[in-house]
């Protein structure tokens, strides 16, 4: 039998590997920049998309708040239990100037007033932070819920009686007694209760000259009043605020970031219950000829450089000045029409 060659039995060595050389690796680097630039690319994308639509959200909820918090107000202005405003003599109006202790003077009647300049003009003393220039929308009405008058109240007795006092009418407190006919506006001077019946003798009823007010029987109703002032502050953050304050409460901010606030107001110059004209506060010459309040309002975002480019607004045909929109902050004008449901037949 042949043997075999040794030679061609030994074993060949492996051929070692040179690696990457200086063309291969500069062409892998360039692709690995590519794809990371993409991602990166992607990612910025992603996150400008998610903050504006986080900031339009929140724009959105702060929108529908105000508007309904403000809403419920107005359209609640006015509101004197079972009369419609209009059903009441104009001769002998509601109390004038009974609510506000500081000029000007509003009273139920006029259910609701506006009022817009560099110097506070509405009820009550100045907030120290009210942004100047901005609109202050000042609401008087009753309160939802009333207490039933017990016994008959002449215009020769200056004593309320109800039963009972379950929403704690207090001294100096603003309250209003109505039946479906009429109502009178007065200030409770002292209350107090004997055998269940809780007696409220009262001042300052300013629709007859002798503080005395029509006469009531049984079934007419007490409310208490609420008087609310909304208006823009500065809240301790340092950004604008819709803020609202009762009358001898403390003011609270609603919601933060609402620049602006402004009114338009449609007025029925001939009684036929239509507006025939949309006016701003100083516009006004009678409150009580208001049908419907028109709010504009001027919401930001919470971030600035969210824009892409400038965000420009306009308000009621005006332009919203250059230093409200060179942050580049997303913006939102806002407008709601409320009609004033006890002056609507």
């Amino acid at each position: 039998m042949k043997m075999a060659n040794p030679e061609f039995m030994q074993l060949r060595p492996v051929r070692r590997s040179s690696g990457f050389g200086l063309v291969e690796l500069m062409i892998a680097m360039t692709i690995g920049l590519i794809l990371l630039g993409g991602i990166g690319y992607v990612f910025l994308g992603s996150r400008q998309t998610f903050r504006t639509q986080d900031d339009f959200s929140r724009i959105q909820e702060s929108v529908r708040y105000a508007l309904e918090t403000v809403g419920v107000d107005a359209r609640m202005a006015g509101y004197a239990g079972c009369v419609n405003l209009a059903a009441i003599n104009t001769a002998s109006p509601i109390s004038v100037g009974v609510i506000a202790n500081n000029p000007p003077a509003i009273d139920i009647g006029d259910a609701l007033r506006g009022y817009v300049g560099a110097a506070w003009a509405a009820p009550g003393a100045a907030p120290a932070t009210w942004v100047a220039g901005t609109g202050v929308l000042h609401i008087i009405r009753a309160s939802e819920a009333g207490v039933t008058l017990t016994g008959n109240l002449t215009p020769t007795n200056a004593n309320v009686q109800i039963t009972g006092n379950p929403y704690n009418f207090a001294v100096g407190e603003a309250l209003l007694v109505s039946n479906c006919e009429t109502a009178d506006l007065f200030r409770a001077t002292t209350v107090s209760s004997a055998g269940g019946t809780v007696t409220i003798p009262h001042s300052n009823a300013m629709n007859t000259a002798n503080n005395t007010v029509n006469e009531y029987q049984n079934g007419a109703e007490v409310f208490r009043v609420v008087s609310t002032t909304y208006y823009i502050a500065t809240n301790t953050a340092g950004n604008p605020a819709l803020y609202r304050r009762p009358e001898g409460g403390v003011a609270e901010e609603l919601v933060e970031n609402v620049e602006d606030f402004v009114m338009r107001f449609g007025i029925d110059t001939n009684n036929d219950f239509v507006v025939d004209s949309y006016v701003a506060p100083g516009g006004v010459t009678n409150w009580r000829q208001v049908l419907t309040a028109r709010v504009s309002m001027v919401f930001r975002g919470s971030s600035n450089g969210v824009a892409t480019q400038l965000q420009p607004c306009v308000v009621e045909y005006t332009s919203c000045t250059p230093a409200d929109i060179t942050d580049r902050r997303l913006r939102q004008v806002a407008t709601a029409t409320f009609g004033l449901r006890n002056r609507l037949p």
